[in-house]
């Protein structure tokens, strides 16, 4: 009698990164309209760094409700790199999103986070 609870193939294996991008893609864009109709809203706002994670939340968030429902904030700051604002309004740019910039480093200044 085997009385583990282990699965019997192993934790992890290479098929664990074997994915249907275009089915993830569906999925996720339709967990995102859920979410939203659960909330009564029909918009998204995003920070954008132009980074790799929120240019493809951005992308997602375009499909899921449209580039006219989405609204993104750049949020620059002293240590920020100057390349990461060049990179998020390409990727605004991209999928046809409005987005200001808003710059943070005179709040995290007054807060003490520069000393």
């Amino acid at each position: 009698m085997n009385l583990s609870l282990a699965p019997s193939r192993p934790a992890f294996s290479a098929d664990a990164l074997t994915l249907d991008n275009a089915a993830e893609t569906d999925r996720i864009v339709a967990g995102l309209r859920e979410q939203l109709r659960g909330m009564r809203k029909r918009g998204l706002v995003l920070g954008l760094s132009g980074g790799i994670d929120s240019s493809v939340s951005v992308a997602l968030a375009a499909r899921a409700v449209g580039a006219k429902n989405v609204f993104c904030l750049f949020m620059p700051e002293s240590d920020s790199d100057p390349d990461s604002l060049r990179l998020g309004r390409l990727a605004a740019e991209t999928f046809g999103v409005e987005a200001i910039v808003e710059d943070i480093g005179p709040t995290l200044h007054a807060m003490g986070c520069y000393q």
